[in-house]
């Protein structure tokens, strides 16, 4: 099933829209470092975006995965690159906002690069099983504060976007949880199927399947709009907890010192991509939501989760590594 999906989103990126006309820049081959193993949601959405500037600039955007430490070796590598416009870095939430505040890295990823533009974001659910019993957010949060600390949720590692995003939860609605931290989603999501755990924060796009068979029930969605992949499922807004609005993304950074020119003139090439039919309709049929912006806006998104995010790892008591 995914597959058929990569595919069509493939189709409709190629058709996005005409290639630019002739400029200085590029005039040779453009590296996307992706700091993630190939064939992950990171990676397949940086090919497609990768598949797209190809045929709007007529050079082609390679993919290159520089995987390791939680991103931070990739992130690392476009640190160091040369500033010339021709290595940029396909950045998440978590090697941007969250590793700086618990691993101590050679750069700081904030000053060290330059934003381009959003690529995407991906909205999370709490997922449960129909046995549990719950068939809203209201039913879970009344049954957690029944039984404080018993009910079990899996995330992908501490420090996880699943972990600090149930936190999140956890604060917002005064419950407690018990916490049993995976090597990745998908390990928590295989054992939320075997019923060994109760809940787990998954991602649209992971379990779309899943949810659209039934086998696990999405009671309340991240992000703070609703996902057209899953309309039917509130927010965590509409559900009850006040406040709570997150997703997570990824996007296009440059090294610092890049010419403005070049970020500039990439930036709205992405954003003029994005505003077509064919990238939304692509976009939304993998579940993610194909978020584009300025540089400036882009900055701003990333400095407004540094702190939200760091706030939430303090207040889980995180240490860093």
């Amino acid at each position: 099933m995914i597959t058929r999906r990569i595919l069509l989103a493939a189709t409709c990126l190629a058709l996005a829209g005409p290639a630019m006309a002739q400029s200085a820049w590029p005039d040779r081959p453009v590296t996307i470092v992706v700091p993630f193993s190939p064939g992950g949601a990171t990676d397949i959405t940086a090919r497609l975006v990768a598949d797209t500037m190809s045929d709007r600039f007529g050079q082609p955007f390679v993919v290159e995965n520089r995987t390791g430490a939680a991103g931070n070796i990739g992130v690392e590598a476009v640190v160091n690159a040369e500033p010339d416009g021709y290595t940029f870095l396909f950045a998440t939430q978590g090697t941007m906002t969250v590793n700086p505040h618990i691993y101590d890295l050679p750069y700081d990823p904030l000053t060290d690069l330059t934003p381009v533009s959003q690529t995407f974001s991906v909205d999370h659910f709490v997922a449960v099983l129909p046995s549990l019993g719950v068939s809203d957010l209201a039913g879970f949060i009344a049954m957690a504060k029944e039984k404080p600390g018993e009910l079990s949720y899996g995330s992908a590692g501490v420090g996880s976007f699943l972990h600090l995003t149930t936190v999140m939860l956890e604060e917002g609605a005064g419950i407690e949880l018990n916490h049993v931290p995976y090597d990745g989603s998908a390990a928590a999501r295989t054992d939320l199927l075997a019923g060994n755990i109760d809940m787990v924060m998954d991602s649209v796009p992971s379990a779309l399947g899943q949810i659209e068979s039934g086998s696990v029930l999405a009671l309340a969605i991240t992000g703070g709009t609703r996902n057209s992949a899953v309309p039917d499922v509130p927010t965590m807004a509409e559900a009850g907890v006040d406040g709570y609005a997150i997703s997570s993304w990824g996007g296009l950074m440059a090294p610092k010192g890049t010419d403005p020119e070049i970020v500039e003139t990439l930036s709205n090439a992405v954003q003029e991509a994005y505003a077509t039919d064919a990238i939304q309709a692509a976009f939304a049929e993998l579940g993610l939501g194909a978020a584009s912006s300025s540089p400036d806006g882009f900055a701003e998104l990333v400095q407004s989760d540094y702190t939200t995010l760091g706030k939430v790892i303090e207040s889980a008591g995180i240490e860093r590594n």
